[in-house]
């Protein structure tokens, strides 16, 4: 069986990384096909589409890395349904800026109420890569596949920021995000010239370090509401969070993810009360406002964003005993 990853080429970064973790782990690079690296893609001579066909045709192991950018594309679509048709297995990986309860997501050919997990969350990644042992040749040594995940968790996270850095800067200057790249040096011209209509943004996070021991807080402080609030931040890498005229917009976020993981509604209903408990522990920090210097997004500072990317495995059991207290099942991929 070979490993078929059906991906948007605007995606192509978050893909190579996945590559490298699946060829790291053990899996020989001639059963992995991905188009966008020519180590991986089609070969010269061959007619592209013929090719794709025979490829999917074969029934292989499809990974289904979605995005916004997928569900935009006409060819992924299609490649969609011609490899749904045949596959043997698939796998849903979401990128960190996924909309669950997207409406592409839910009314297309790939069932919603399937288990998937984004590509930033640790131990679903370890918990697929165990699952794929099952066709595969993964290395038997636990180290070697702790430290690839690492590895790879640290790159998807230095990949959603790039993204994040470049829709910011596409925001603020009025540019399609896809172009962002050809027009960056145009944010130097509108912060040099002050008469210019156009303005950046100032950021408005603040430059305070705030040393928060993470640990210290699950095992002893946090209530339930925010446990699960930071389990919802860390299934679907959401360091943002809507507040405000924002926050209804997060709360169907956290509904559908409630669904999904068969929790019940405690997050949702108290969502407010935790967000403003994460504040006075100063756990977040305004992140953007409106155009009357309102809140409307906040964002977990800095020390606390690393820390959750690498928690204890007394924090992991805290979290998991509280999760498993509203309702949580878990599912095998």
């Amino acid at each position: 069986m070979k490993i078929f990853i059906s991906h948007s080429s605007k995606d192509v970064e978050y893909g190579n990384a996945l590559v490298d973790l699946l060829t790291g782990v053990g899996i020989n690079g001639d059963h992995i096909i991905f188009t966008s690296n020519d180590a991986y893609g089609i070969p010269i001579s061959q007619n592209i589409f013929n090719w794709l066909k025979d490829r999917i045709s074969e029934g292989p192991h499809v990974l289904y890395l979605l995005s916004p950018d997928y569900y935009t594309s006409v060819a992924c679509l299609n490649e969609m349904g011609a490899a749904w048709i045949v596959e043997n297995q698939h796998s849903m990986i979401f990128t960190p800026n996924f909309k669950l309860d997207s409406y592409e997501f839910q009314n297309g050919a790939l069932d919603p109420r399937e288990i998937g997990f984004f590509i930033n969350n640790q131990d679903r990644i370890t918990d697929f890569i165990e699952s794929l042992k099952k066709q595969f040749s993964i290395s038997n040594k636990p180290v070697i596949i702790n430290q690839k995940v690492r590895e790879f968790i640290s790159r998807v996270e230095s990949i959603r920021k790039q993204n994040c850095n470049k829709s910011t800067v596409a925001e603020d200057i009025g540019v399609d995000n896809s172009s962002v790249e050809d027009k960056k040096p145009l944010v130097n011209t509108f912060q040099e010239n002050e008469t210019n209509t156009k303005q950046v943004k100032i950021s408005t996070k603040s430059k305070v370090n705030k040393s928060v021991n993470f640990d210290q807080l699950i095992l002893e402080k946090l209530t339930d509401e925010e446990i699960l609030l930071f389990q919802y931040i860390m299934d679907t890498g959401r360091y943002k969070l809507g507040t405000g005229w924002q926050e209804n917009n997060e709360l169907k976020n956290i509904r559908t993810w409630e669904e999904i993981q068969e929790l019940d509604s405690t997050l949702s209903k108290n969502y407010s009360k935790a967000l403003r408990k994460l504040e006075i522990r100063n756990l977040t920090e305004v992140s953007d406002v409106t155009s009357h210097n309102n809140p409307k997004e906040v964002a977990l500072v800095e020390n606390i964003q690393k820390e959750i990317l690498d928690p204890s495995e007394e924090v992991i059991a805290k979290i998991e005993e509280v999760v498993d207290g509203h309702g949580h099942k878990e599912f095998p991929f």
